[in-house]
């Protein structure tokens, strides 16, 4: 097939063939991608099953490498988890990776606006492209700053946020104490 085009524009004729060229090779899901269409989850969206079986696999990863540390294992908190997913989800959306949004949102200010019950805040790992939970928490292993974040000697409660995604999968994990009354 040949398709001429005549336009006074001819980035968006790029565009068109980039496109044509994504559905013609069976990645339609891309082509929102390329139109700057965000196609993924919404915001406020739960974790799949599978995702979030990832999420309390890598938290159990995080415990057994505490405990045989010496140090005490992490309690569970499934609305930093959440949090830790719309992180991850909105990295993915919005094309970036770091700890720190486009509008400025920290972690801590993350974990506030989802009202997670913190004493204080210990810490935040990311991740993108590492598949499963070993693979991930590989690589935290065996980065200093990271590993420094997973055994943080008085955290006690962890989130884990996993989503897959083209591109993906991305990973977020919030580390903080909270006192028990």
């Amino acid at each position: 097939m040949r398709i001429q085009f005549r336009c006074q524009h001819p980035g968006l004729v790029l565009l068109a063939l980039a496109a044509l060229t994504l559905t013609a090779c069976g990645a339609a899901d891309l082509v929102g991608d390329v139109l700057g269409e965000e196609k993924d989850v919404p915001p406020g969206t739960q974790m799949t099953a599978d995702e979030h079986d990832q999420a309390v696999r890598t938290a159990g990863l995080v415990n057994r490498l505490r405990v045989e540390r010496g140090l005490k294992p992490l309690i569970w908190d499934e609305v930093a988890a959440d949090a830790a997913y719309d992180h991850a989800v909105d990295m993915r959306r919005r094309t970036f990776y770091a700890h720190v949004n486009p509008s400025g949102m920290t972690p801590q200010d993350r974990l506030a606006q989802a009202q997670v019950d913190m004493t204080y805040f210990g810490g935040e790992n990311i991740a993108h492209g590492n598949e499963g939970p070993d693979a991930v928490m590989h690589a935290w292993v065996n980065s200093p700053v990271h590993l420094r974040t997973l055994l943080g000697p008085g955290l006690t409660h962890i989130g884990v946020g996993v989503h897959d995604g083209a591109g993906g999968p991305w990973w977020v994990q919030e580390f903080f104490v909270k006192y028990e009354d």
